[in-house]
């Protein structure tokens, strides 16, 4: 049973018509006798329906109510009960809630929707969110056959409320299926904006989410229009996931392992900086495609100010380490380059080589060196007592070992000055 007081404007204006139509229909007769007990006989009140009675004496079977239907526009004539259910049984068929029946539009304004479902009166058409009956009223036309599911068989006024929700989502993910599958790009507008990224809505209603790591510009606001490609679809879960970046850049993962390979040198330009990583871009077959250095890929040691230290439109060269396909791009390293660069640096500095570089910096745990093209170090407990390096001061010394973690060539401070011991 439905709530009246629940229904919306629309549906009352439906209920108002509804009453006008009884009114005009023949009432509804059921089988039986009159009082002079001749046997009368109907099947609807519907004037599509309509039915012609002929009473004839009770007791006489084999001339019992005739009923000449006008629905067909034929004069044939049902003379037994059996004849009576094969024509006209559809009509007589008690409804249950959730059944699927088979209408054809035949009103389609924004206040109602009727259906003729060949029941004894016209189903209306029930949907209270806003967006979806425009919806509705943008795909169907007046004389479609649609498919319904009741929701109510018989409100209180008499008549069935049915719901055409099904057919339209099937319509509406139908047709974003189509959008995924041929990757084109369209609008949706800003809903909501969250932490996480913004709830956003296609031109006919479909929700989805679009993640902040799916975005280029950042900083929309609700109502913005925003162009994008669907990245997920789900149409049992009902799940659509957006994407901006998607419109610029090549997102399919299995094309970019096809063309992308660990471990190869990219060179690539730097984007964006946040505080923990770097996104950059970089070409590759004609293709532009967006890569994501983790701040614990940038160096070996402990990286701060990482937005200081690297600028929009800078360019890098840096390993691949694999194929991003949740966030449909490609990680990368400056950490693992360096590794390999490191390797060559330890072949031009070898083992007891004297060299000779600049003071950096001096700390408690020793003293850092500039050699050019690349770091020195010199521990602590390697400096002698009474010796001080000034920064930008120059410092010679030996190599004594490698910092494979720190990519740093170890060094030890070669005395200018000879001390003189005691005896």
């Amino acid at each position: 049973m439905i709530d009246n007081s629940k229904l919306s404007p629309s549906v009352e204006a439906g209920k108002n018509q509804l009453r006008l139509n009884r009114s005009q229909k023949s009432k509804p007769f059921k089988t039986g006798s009159d009082n002079s007990g001749n046997t009368l006989s109907a099947i609807s009140s519907s004037p599509k329906h309509a039915a012609t009675i002929h009473p004839t004496p009770s007791g006489s079977l084999k001339g019992a109510t005739t009923i000449h239907s006008t629905s067909s526009g034929s004069q044939k004539n049902a003379t037994t009960m059996a004849e009576l259910m094969k024509k006209h049984g559809d009509f007589v068929k008690p409804l249950k809630k959730g059944d699927k029946v088979k209408g054809k539009v035949i009103k389609l304004t924004p206040q109602e929707i009727l259906l003729d479902i060949g029941y004894k009166s016209y189903a209306l058409v029930i949907e209270y969110d806003k967006q979806k009956l425009e919806n509705l009223l943008s795909i169907i036309n007046l004389g479609d056959e649609v498919t319904a599911s009741v929701i109510s068989p018989e409100a209180e006024e008499g008549f069935p409320v049915v719901s055409l929700r099904r057919m339209l989502d099937e319509k509406v993910y139908g047709k974003l299926e189509d959008l995924f599958k041929g990757q084109k790009s369209f609008e949706v507008t800003i809903l909501d904006v969250t932490r996480g990224g913004y709830f956003v809505a296609t031109n006919d209603g479909t929700r989805g989410f679009l993640p902040n790591s799916q975005v280029i510009k950042d900083n929309f606001n609700q109502n913005d229009k925003v162009n994008v490609k669907m990245i997920e679809f789900d149409k049992e879960k009902k799940r659509v996931i957006f994407s901006q970046k998607a419109t610029k850049y090549l997102t399919d993962a299995q094309i970019l392992k096809n063309i992308i390979k660990p471990n190869e040198r990219i060179r690539a330009t730097v984007t964006t900086v946040v505080p923990y990583g770097i996104y950059v871009e970089f070409e590759k077959d004609k293709n532009l495609i967006e890569g994501f250095i983790h701040i614990s890929e940038v160096s070996s040691e402990r990286v701060e100010g990482l937005m200081d230290k690297f600028k929009t439109g800078e360019t890098m060269d840096v390993n691949v380490i694999e194929i991003d396909s949740s966030n449909n791009r490609v990680n990368l390293s400056l950490k693992a380059l360096a590794a390999d660069e490191f390797v060559v640096i330890k072949e031009k500095y070898k083992i007891e080589m004297n060299v000779k570089g600049k003071v950096l910096r001096s700390s408690t745990r020793g003293v850092e060196v500039d050699l050019g093209d690349a770091k020195g170090f010199i521990q602590s407990t390697k400096v002698p007592s009474g010796m001080i390096f000034e920064t930008g001061s120059e410092v010679e010394g030996e190599v004594v070992g490698y910092d494979d973690r720190s990519k740093r060539i170890l060094l030890s401070p070669v005395l200018k000055t000879k001390f003189i011991g005691y005896r």
